[in-house]
């Protein structure tokens, strides 16, 4: 049924899976009234979304498929109550594009200075979430293996980050903003993990995508240069996050959110790989993914529906 659904891109189901789970992502809020950097929060979050269905409708990377809104709306569904913070929303905006154009990098779409806008709006990442740096380390590490091809991409990256860092502490000294040293002194102390009973229903997507990473290794010797280059930054990327929310994301997991857009790609490419007959495969899948992501969604507020189901019962 949901294979029949998502093996096509077709618009409107594609709003359809949009609407619906960010509804249900957005019972988690609080409230209904929200503060104007709340407001601000959300409405980058919503820009967001809207940049990842419309670099969607033109990906050549991977099939051409509702797949992709499928994992992805899904995945951010119990994530939504986070972004409210601006700040947490803004640098997800900024990761989500940088990653969109990371993964044409390398191909006649993509011209060299675009590192350099690579370079500004990782800074200002960094800026927003400075524990984000970590994530940047890999995508330098990734700009470094290009200096054979091209020396000027590095120097071009390390230029656009020192754009933006530069003008912020020009900024900060002139208007002596010495808050902002508690801050990042904060933001960057170590606030480990924490485990929750309700991580548990992200076991089986954690299982997925070290199957879906097992699939693209021995798929390898099938794909261009450029498509096994770009998978594996993806994958480090996708091991840079864990180690974030291991070392920084404390009870509420922080930083859950930007696994989105690298569980959109990595997952559909899995999907793409396999044949017809597999179907039954896909549709486990499928229906696996989403009762996990809704117990994760609803788990806090089980007892009361229960509840409630009872009460009404008798």
């Amino acid at each position: 049924m949901l294979v029949n659904l998502l093996a096509k891109r077709n618009f409107f189901i594609q709003i359809f899976i949009i609407i619906l789970f960010s509804i249900l992502g957005a019972t988690n809020f609080n409230s209904i009234y929200l503060s104007n950097l709340e407001i601000i929060g959300l409405s980058l979050s919503f820009l967001t979304i809207g940049y990842v269905v419309y670099i969607d409708s033109d990906n050549e990377l991977i099939s051409k498929s509702s797949y992709t809104t499928w994992f992805y709306i899904l995945w951010m569904m119990p994530f939504m109550v986070q972004l409210l913070d601006y700040k947490m929303a803004g640098s997800l905006l900024l990761v989500t594009y940088i990653t969109s154009k990371l993964i044409y990098f390398e191909t006649d779409q993509s011209k060299t200075f675009e590192a350099f806008d690579i370079g500004v709006f990782l800074g200002f990442t960094i800026l927003l979430n400075p524990p984000l740096f970590i994530l940047g380390l890999v995508v330098f590490t990734y700009f470094l293996t290009l200096k054979g091809i091209d020396s000027s991409i590095i120097i071009l990256a390390i230029l656009g980050l020192l754009v933006p860092l530069l003008v912020f502490v020009q900024i900060s000294y002139l208007l002596d903003f010495n808050f902002l040293i508690d801050y990042y002194q904060k933001a960057l102390s170590f606030n480990f993990f924490e485990f929750d009973i309700k991580q548990i229903f992200l076991v089986p997507i954690v299982i997925f995508a070290i199957v879906a990473f097992a699939n693209f290794l021995i798929n390898a010797n099938k794909e261009s240069v450029h498509v096994k280059r770009v998978f594996l930054l993806l994958h480090l990327m996708l091991i840079s996050l864990i180690l974030i929310c291991v070392l920084y994301g404390g009870a509420e997991i922080k930083f859950l959110c930007f696994f989105g857009i690298l569980f959109m790609i990595i997952f559909t490419k899995y999907f793409a790989n396999k044949k017809p007959h597999m179907n039954w495969l896909k549709e486990t899948i499928l229906w696996s993914y989403l009762v996990c992501m809704l117990f994760y969604n609803f788990y806090d507020r089980i007892p009361r529906i229960y509840s409630l189901i009872t009460e009404v019962s008798f």
